[in-house]
């Protein structure tokens, strides 16, 4: 038999079959040594087969090559050497990876190759990376969010209100909000509140606030209110943002497999994986200690569990990470009754994520007779626990005498699935000044000594949980203060449920006060629940409570209470949720036979685009102003529950949408009156705070109507005859008994062309009115006209 082969460039050969009786030995060796031997082979890697062909090559007495850019297809480990092929790309020796083992079969042209795990290039998992919301900047508009109370007691009436002006848009956020109350003889009083500006950057997660505000706590301080500037992060800007460190877990698979992932024996998702290493990535945790599993199952169904145990802590900021906020004004005091702004202040805190283990804080407080500064340390204790240490310094400078002092916080937090536990320790030294005290020692208030915090609680056996709490607390005027408290809870058959709480003094007169409660859920939302409660002093109270509260079914609510308390023996309440308002009716009998009686009213009134509104109260939240031309009692959703009905103009307001987050608003299509089109039933918003967007679903009328056309000779328009819109309107095509349905009509007449082989003619419509939200027929008419 001769010997068969494919030439290739490069004078190569691709060998089929051999018979060495045709070439002699010598002459074959020879030719061997004199060129490259080249073939195209089937590449399979650790039983998966690459999806194209491959050109291998080995030169005379050298290793097989095969290309890099293959190489990078079967995702193994790049190698350090390269060699140049006939072709001119570049190659990596196949014999070359330890750990491997080639075979090569001539006879079916394919190269399997066996690698181990790390001869592999890795990869990673995860979740897949949050989406950043884009929220829509409101059209310039106006709301007002009123809360009016009138109250009547025996022969007197009082009447108060808190009243919130916010004019929202581009621009960011003003406000100006007021207490409005009764001064007596009929005259109103009204205190104001708080007035400020807002800007928010989303895209930075930062804010800009210039007025009243009130600022960040810190690790050692605490927040006050004042007037001035703060700008500061808000990560909540971006729902989903993770600020916490990510949990990371490497492992290694030698086959193609699937991986799952469990996060305390509870699956969070699957994914496949290639052969070689990965890690897992991006992992959200719930707080506290828990364990990951990775399971990797191959092909040949051989499972791998790979466990780690780990602590998570919220507090802890993801390296390189950081939060601050910057504050400078004027401090604030009498707020709602005579505000005062005195002192005048800058502070500045940064919090920066150190490690994966650490985050640290600096704050930084100045005033004119005040100095203060500190940092804090919050870690991870292996998969212990938490810690944290603050440390902190102030001086006080007032009539010619200089106050110093320092603050130690020590703190231990350990929480798991059994239960958690917490201690914190603060000492003050004399000297040390808070943020926001008088600075006159003839009015400030007595300087905290020492505190004491511990608490303990969780589940207990299958239905029950109890908790401990203690607090002691010293002063250096000499008072203290010892406080413990006791919890249980058990759940009961159908949902109910039992709680007890004994709390007692641990200093003076050891006085304490104990109390429990029953709590049954009833059908159609009725719930009913018992209270007793008994203090060391002898007093007892016994009150039994009905409600319903008003829901999506049911936009009417009601509370009865009866007590054998002295101040109220009896008390009611209705609640009511109108479509643009909210009212509540309470009233309470007391033993002495007198009564009581108030009415609330809540709201918001608007105007935006050019379009005034009502709705429920808006509060911190958003509105949303949806317009559905032409389409009145239309239900509109949000977030997929009933929320509002389109007036006769098609419009509605939605109350309730959550800032910075997205709130998906649609409309049913069964609902939509059939000469009413719409482009899209849903879509979803991101609104900024307190502000109203605008949604419009650009519905537009699409008239139709049922044509009945008929020939020169009363015969039926023949079926496939067209029908054309004129001027240069959408062709319909006729079926039979000469009827075609015509949409997209204009509202009074309409020019049509009917063309079919043979003839053509026009003729104009009269549109007939919607009869019962059905559109009419037209016809028959006739159409004699004749093609020429």
């Amino acid at each position: 038999m001769p010997w068969l082969g494919l030439l290739l460039p490069g004078s190569a050969s691709l060998a089929l079959a051999a018979d060495p009786a045709v070439v002699p030995p010598a002459a074959a060796a020879a030719a061997a040594h004199a060129r490259s031997e080249v073939l195209l082979v089937d590449v399979v890697v650790n039983r998966q087969a690459l999806k194209d062909v491959v050109r291998i090559e080995r030169k005379a007495g050298g290793p097989w090559l095969m290309p890099v850019d293959v190489w990078a297809q079967a995702r193994l480990m790049p190698q350090a050497q390269t060699f140049a092929m006939e072709d001119g790309a570049r190659a990596h020796a196949i014999d070359a990876i330890d750990g491997v083992h080639v075979r090569l079969d001539r006879q079916q042209l394919r190269l399997d190759i066996e690698a181990s795990p790390d001869a592999f290039v890795g990869s990673g998992i995860g979740p897949g990376q949050r989406q950043n919301l884009q929220p829509t900047l409101p059209a310039p508009g106006v709301m007002l969010n009123y809360d009016v109370a009138a109250t009547h007691v025996g022969r007197s009436t009082s009447v108060g209100s808190t009243l919130e002006l916010v004019g929202f848009g581009p621009f960011g956020n003003l406000v100006t909000s007021a207490l409005v109350r009764d001064a007596g003889q009929g005259r109103l009083r009204a205190q104001r509140l708080d007035s400020y500006w807002r800007y928010d950057l989303p895209h930075r997660m930062e804010t800009l606030v210039v007025g009243d505000t009130v600022g960040v706590a810190g690790g050692w301080s605490r927040p006050v209110r004042f007037a001035g500037v703060r700008w500061g992060r808000d990560f909540g800007m971006q729902p989903g943002f993770v600020t916490a460190p990510q949990f990371g877990l490497s492992a290694d698979a030698a086959l193609p497999s699937v991986v799952d992932v469990l996060v305390n024996n509870n699956r969070r998702f699957s994914e496949r994986v290639p052969p070689g290493p990965f890690e897992l990535r991006n992992l959200p945790l719930a707080s506290g200690a828990g364990e990951v599993a990775v399971v990797v199952r191959d092909l040949l169904g051989r499972e791998t569990i790979v466990r780690q145990e780990y602590y998570a802590a919220p507090q802890l900021l993801a390296p390189g990470l950081h939060d601050f906020s910057f504050e400078a004004g004027r401090l604030r005091t009498g707020y709602g009754d005579q505000s005062r702004y005195g002192d005048a202040f800058a502070a500045l805190s940064w919090r920066q994520g150190l490690h994966p283990r650490v985050t640290g804080e600096a704050r930084l407080e100045l005033q004119r007779v005040r100095k203060a500064a500190g940092v804090e340390f919050t870690g991870v204790v292996g998969t212990w626990g938490a810690a944290r240490l603050a440390l902190a310094a102030s001086t006080l400078g007032a009539a010619g005498q200089n106050e110093r002092g320092e603050l130690l916080r020590l703190g231990l937090q350990r929480s798991t699935k059994a239960g958690s536990a917490t201690l914190q320790y603060e000492h003050a030294s004399r000297g040390f000044a808070p943020f926001g005290e008088e600075v006159d020692a003839a009015t400030r208030a007595p300087r905290v000594r020492e505190r004491w915090l511990f608490s303990l609680g969780g589940p207990i056996g299958g239905q029950a949980s109890a908790g401990v709490g203690y607090v002691r607390q010293s002063r250096w005027d000499g008072e203290m203060v010892q406080l413990l408290g006791l919890t249980l809870g058990f759940a009961l058959p159908g949902n109910a449920s039992v709680n007890v709480s004994v709390n007692r003094r641990l200093e003076r007169d050891r006085s304490w006060f104990a109390a429990v409660s029953l709590t049954m859920p009833l059908e159609s939302g009725l719930r009913v629940s018992n209270r007793l409660e008994t203090a060391s002093d002898g007093s007892r109270q016994a009150t039994v409570t009905a409600s319903r509260a008003a829901s999506g079914d049911s936009a009417l609510g009601w509370r009865l209470q009866a007590s054998d308390s002295q101040a109220q023996r009896l008390q009611g309440g209705l609640t009511y949720n109108a479509a643009r308002s909210e009212w509540a009716l309470d009233a309470a009998l007391r033993a002495s036979g007198s009564a009581a009686l108030r009415v609330v009213g809540r709201g918001t009134l608007g105007w935006v685009d050019g379009t005034p509104f009502a709705s429920r109260p808006a509060g911190s939240g958003s509105v949303a102003l949806v317009r559905v031309d032409g389409a009145p009692g239309l239900t509109i959703r949000r977030s997929y529950q009933a929320a509002a009905t389109t007036d006769v103009q098609g419009r509605a307001v939605v109350p309730g949408l959550v800032p910075w987050h997205s709130n998906p608003i649609e409309i049913d299509p069964e609902e939509l009156p059939l000469d009413v089109v719409v482009s899209s039933v849903s879509t979803s918003v991101v609104p900024y705070p307190r502000s109203a967007v605008v949604v419009d679903f650009a519905a537009r009328r699409s008239r139709q109507a049922l044509l009945v056309a008929r020939q020169g000779d009363g015969a039926p328009v023949p079926a496939g005859a067209v029908a054309r819109l004129l001027p240069e309107g959408p062709e319909f095509v006729f079926g039979r008994r000469g009827e075609v349905w015509l949409m997209d009509l204009s509202q009074r007449t309409q020019p049509v062309e009917l063309r079919w082989p043979g003839a053509l003619c026009r003729l104009e419509l009269a549109i007939p009115e919607p009869v019962d939200g059905m559109p009419g027929t037209i016809g028959p008419l006739t159409c004699a006209g004749t093609a020429p």
